[in-house]
């Protein structure tokens, strides 16, 4: 006994869906691999930033950079006693 053409159409059609279920699926999950991957690329380049930002915020605020850039930049000395002015409320 052979199948009827029913069977064969409805064992088709289930082939078929199948088949695209997996490629949306694989494609979908390309799609995400690739969004992961540029967010990690993305968080990367933050931390990256935020280290340089670190490491100019220590810099700046180094007392002895910036008294030599008062120097050197400003043409800045320290004050003699003698030019200091105390003012009270």
């Amino acid at each position: 006994m052979r199948p009827g053409w029913p069977l064969i159409a409805f064992l088709t059609i289930l082939l078929v869906l199948t088949a695209a279920i997996t490629v949306s699926s694989r494609v979908w999950m390309l799609e995400s691999h690739r969004e992961l991957s540029q967010a990690e690329k993305e968080y990367n380049e933050l931390l990256d930033k935020e280290n340089a930002l670190q490491i100019e915020l220590l810099s700046r605020t180094d007392m002895n950079t910036i008294e030599r850039r008062a120097r050197q930049e400003l043409g800045m000395q320290p004050l003699w006693p003698t030019q200091w002015r105390v003012l009270k409320p």
